[in-house]
């Protein structure tokens, strides 16, 4: 009796690790049913950094690149006048982007006392340009590519999903039309907040240069627009500003390559150990 009871608790643990086994099995094919790597921050295997010293007066990102081989950094130093004062540091910090606010014209850093409403505007009234800066390897026009082809493939549907409709040209720009959501609307009374505007800027050869993205019904209309900074290939910028200052578009890509170049982010090389 007492070796049937043995092997009967045996049994039963031995199914219940099996199980569990199982489970997490699954549970991690779930999580990633492809089997691809995980997204990674920083070196890893065989990788390691040279020394990096910081900038004084700055808060020092490390920019790694989210989806590409980890291969090299770039290191990007913020002064402290675009940081909020409670969120300043002394450390190499790892991360995959950082967002920056600036004021145009001037792309200085802080609070500018004509926008004291700030917050009431969602960011983008008066002249606030927010920035979202990271580290890819496939560049703004590439991604740029990607949008417009999307676009294309929805257009040719014929979808009642999406109205497309084709606008004449402002602010100096060659393309413009706007896309519609007329089932969004219908629930939303009548309300366009879902619409979406586009801007195209072609260069000599034809080819689109800058996408400008805009959403010209919110409360604060804004638009959006990528480029690679001039003085580090490797980074790309995504700014975006209110809808009124449309007709400044060149200025502020300017001024924001100008200003962030102007804070000297370096490319660095992983090392890697044999």
């Amino acid at each position: 009796m007492k070796r049937l009871i043995k092997n009967v608790l045996i049994a039963f643990v031995t199914i219940t690790v099996l199980l569990t086994v199982l489970v997490v099995l699954f549970l991690n094919w779930a999580r990633n049913p492809y089997g691809l790597e995980e997204e990674r921050l920083g070196p890893k295997g065989n990788e390691k950094l040279p020394p990096i010293s910081p900038i004084q007066n700055a808060k020092n990102y490390l920019l790694f690149s989210q989806y590409e081989e980890n291969n090299f950094l770039i290191h990007l130093p913020v002064p402290n006048e675009y940081i909020h004062p409670s969120n300043t540091s002394s450390r190499l910090i790892q991360s995959y982007a950082v967002g920056i606010r600036m004021y145009y014209p001037e792309m200085y850093g802080g609070f500018h006392p004509k926008n004291r409403y700030l917050l009431s505007c969602n960011g983008y009234c008066e002249g606030y340009v927010f920035a979202n800066i990271d580290v890819n390897a496939d560049g703004a026009r590439v991604r740029d590519a990607r949008t417009l082809e999307a676009i294309r493939k929805d257009r040719a549907t014929s979808s009642p999903l999406y109205r497309f409709e084709d606008l004449n040209s402002e602010f100096g720009l060659d393309d413009h039309f706007q896309v519609r959501y007329p089932v969004i609307e219908e629930k939303s009374n009548g309300g366009k907040y879902s619409t979406k505007e586009y801007f195209l800027k072609r260069d000599q050869n034809g080819e689109v240069q800058y996408l400008f993205e805009c959403s010209p019904f919110n409360p604060s209309p804004g638009c959006s627009v990528r480029f690679n900074l001039s003085s580090q290939p490797e980074i790309m910028v995504d700014i975006l500003f209110g809808r009124h200052l449309m007709n400044h578009w060149k200025d502020i890509i300017k001024s924001a390559d100008m200003r962030i170049s102007s804070w000297q982010p370096q490319r660095i090389d992983t090392i890697r150990e044999h």
